[in-house]
């Protein structure tokens, strides 16, 4: 018996995203809501996919939120570094 594993989805719903960001459902992830993430540098929904790239929502969360930079410059301390510092 030969089982394969199913890659990881890389392409997310709107429920999906909404649970990622803490939201309790879909609608809380209004598109006045994604309008303002999105000023913040949000992923945008990808075109003719119906869902968002769940690696960009990664890496935007991992970055509290910010874009990621690509310069070798000591980063400044996150927002979260600066309310436990």
């Amino acid at each position: 018996m030969n089982i394969q594993m199913l890659p990881e989805r890389q392409v997310i719903s709107a429920v999906e995203v909404a649970a990622l960001l803490g939201y309790r459902c879909r609608e809380s992830f209004s598109r006045s809501r994604r309008e303002a993430l999105e000023a913040a540098g949000f992923p945008k929904k990808l075109p003719g996919l119906n869902g968002w790239s769940k690696p960009a929502i990664m890496r935007w969360l991992e970055n509290n939120g910010e874009l990621a930079s690509n310069d070798d410059a000591p980063t400044q301390p996150t927002p979260l570094e600066r309310r436990f510092a």
